[in-house]
């Protein structure tokens, strides 16, 4: 197993076990009971988060601890990226869902046998086909009086530049053609 241990938040049924008590209405606790993940699947996510490496996960929250999980990832540029990969109750049946910083999410390519590595690898793959359109802002950046966003995100594809005596101009590069003519 992993050198890293992973704690689990309390939850009302983890902590409550058999002294758990009644509510007001004396009908017992409140709502439909949460549907619980099987062990194997926590063995299967340890061990790919392992085959990831530890090192790159900043984070993993959920219900259950480990329902969504957050990798810090390196483009060609050094940039870091962090990739938010929430998983199904049905996983890997289903394809988790994915939130990153970036103009446009990839369309995950995904089977039963797929696993986390490969929501990395595509994630990867896709920031390769981001980098020109990060260096043209970078060089948008540098080059001229950017005014909004001040502090201008990885997603953002639009610049407000100042061309003087209170003009303006906002400036729109399309992301799939970063060298074009912007808008």
């Amino acid at each position: 197993w992993p050198s890293r241990v992973m704690v689990l938040p309390a939850t009302p049924s983890r902590d409550a076990g058999a002294h758990s008590r009644p509510s007001q209405d004396g009908q017992g606790e409140a709502g439909p009971p949460r549907p619980r993940r099987p062990p194997a699947f926590y063995s299967s996510v340890f061990a790919q988060i392992e085959e990831v490496g530890w090192g790159q996960l900043v984070s993993a929250t959920g219900d259950d601890g480990v329902s969504c999980l957050t990798f810090r990832v390196m483009d060609e540029q050094r940039r870091h990226h962090l990739l938010e990969i929430t998983l199904p109750m049905n996983y890997p049946a289903c394809p988790p869902s994915i939130a990153a910083d970036v103009p446009y999410l990839p369309k995950l390519q995904w089977s039963e046998s797929s696993r986390l590595k490969d929501v990395l690898c595509q994630f990867q793959e896709h920031l390769k086909v981001l980098q020109d359109y990060w260096s043209t802002m970078d060089g948008i950046d540098k080059a001229l009086w950017v005014v909004d966003p001040t502090k201008p995100t990885y997603a953002m594809s639009h610049h407000r530049i100042a061309l003087g005596d209170d003009c303006y101009i906002l400036l729109h590069v399309d992301t799939h053609k970063p060298n074009s003519l912007p808008e």
